[in-house]
C-alpha cells in the first residue's frame, strides 16, 4: 500500500492551490483528478474573469493555462482519470478507481456538480451544463428552448437565449424569483420570453425531430404541453461527495469544515465549491482556503514532530 503525506482529490484551481501551497512548505503530496486534465470547471467559463486580480482572463481557459504552467504545478506528482471510491476514518485509508492509499492527510477540492431533473433522464434534447448561452448561442438560432429554474443563472441564460432563439420558455417551480434584481429586469418586457410560473416537468417524448414536455403546474391557465428543440436546466449544483460517506454535510450535500477547512475527521480538509456552497462559490476563496488548509495541516506536522522528540 502506497503511503501519501498529503492526498489532493480534484485538480481544479482549489486543488492546484493546495498542491503549490504543499510544495511551498515542503510537504510531499499527491494530487489525483478524476478526468484527464487539470482545470476543473475553469473550462467552462467562456466570460471574462474579472474578479481574479490582479489580471482579467478572457475565459477560464486562459486562467488554467496560466496554472498548469506555474513551475511547482510542473514539479507535482498528479494521476488522471481517478476518483476515490471510500475513505477509512480509522485508518487513514484512501481507496481508489486505481489504487489504495494509506494518507496522513487528504485534502478534499473535488468542487460540485449539476442538479439533474429525473424526469428527463435519458432525454436528447438536454443540453449539457456546460452549454455556454453565450459563446454557443448561435447554435440555436431559430429554433425554440425551454430553460428550467429561478435563480440567477436561468434568468441570464433565458436572456442571452433571447437574442437567439425563437421562443424562450421559462419554466419555474415556485411562485417567485430567487434571482437577483438585475437580472429579473433584464428579461421584463423581452417579447419572445414567456415564464410559466408555479411549473414542472413531468415527462416527455419525442416527436419529430423535436421534443414534447408534459407539464404540472398548480398555476391556472398554464399549457399542459410544450413544445421546445431544447432544454436546459438550470437548477443549481451540489457538493461533489460521492464516496465520502461518514463525512458531515449540509444544504445540497457540501461539506461541514471548521474554522480550518477540517472536516469532522481531524486529519480530512475540505476546500473550494465543495465545502462553500453555491451562495459563496469563488475562485478567489477556494485558492484562499486551500492556502489556510495547507498551512494548518503543516502546522499539524510540525506539532507532532516536536512532540515526538
Amino acid at each position: 500500500m502506497e503511503h501519501i503525506q498529503v492526498l489532493i482529490a480534484g485538480g481544479g484551481i482549489a486543488g492546484l492551490s493546495a498542491a503549490i501551497w504543499c510544495q511551498r512548505l515542503g510537504l510531499s503530496c499527491l494530487l489525483i483528478e478524476k478526468t484527464d486534465r487539470l482545470g476543473g470547471q475553469l473550462h467552462h467559463i467562456y466570460n471574462e474573469i474579472t474578479d481574479f486580480p490582479p489580471l482579467v482572463y478572457d475565459q477560464g481557459a486562459a486562467l488554467v493555462k496560466v496554472l498548469i504552467e506555474h513551475p511547482f504545478i510542473q514539479q507535482q506528482n498528479i494521476r488522471f482519470n481517478e476518483t476515490i471510491l471510500s475513505i477509512d476514518q480509522e485508518t487513514k485509508q484512501v481507496t481508489t478507481s486505481k489504487s489504495v492509499y494509506r494518507v496522513d492527510y487528504l485534502l478534499i477540492a473535488t468542487g460540485v456538480g449539476w442538479n439533474e431533473i429525473p424526469a428527463l433522464a435519458g432525454c436528447p434534447s438536454v443540453l449539457s451544463p456546460w452549454f455556454s448561452t453565450t459563446a454557443q448561442a448561435h447554435t440555436i438560432a431559430g429554433q425554440d428552448i425551454a430553460v428550467i429554474g429561478g435563480g440567477d443563472r436561468a434568468l441570464e441564460s433565458a436572456a442571452n437565449l433571447s437574442l437567439h432563439a425563437r421562443q424562450v420558455y421559462l419554466l419555474v417551480r415556485s411562485k417567485k424569483w430567487r434571482a437577483r434584481p438585475e437580472w429579473q429586469k433584464k428579461i421584463t418586457g423581452l417579447p419572445n420570453i414567456q415564464v410559466l410560473w408555479e411549473t414542472q416537468v413531468s415527462d416527455y417524448q419525442d416527436e419529430e425531430a423535436r421534443t414534447v414536455l408534459s407539464l404540472t403546474s398548480t398555476r391556472e391557465g398554464n399549457p399542459e404541453t410544450i413544445v421546445v428543440d431544447w432544454i436546459l436546466p438550470r437548477i443549481g449544483v451540489h457538493g461533489n461527495t460521492t464516496g465520502l460517506n461518514g463525512l458531515d454535510t449540509f444544504g445540497d450535500e457540501y461539506l461541514q469544515t471548521d474554522s480550518y477547512h477540517r472536516v469532522n475527521s481531524p486529519w480530512i480538509y475540505a476546500v473550494g465549491d465543495v465545502s462553500n456552497g453555491a451562495a459563496y462559490a469563488s475562485l478567489s476563496l477556494a485558492v484562499g482556503q486551500a492556502m489556510k488548509a495547507v498551512k494548518h495541516l503543516s502546522l499539524q506536522i510540525q506539532n507532532t514532530k516536536s512532540m515526538s522528540l
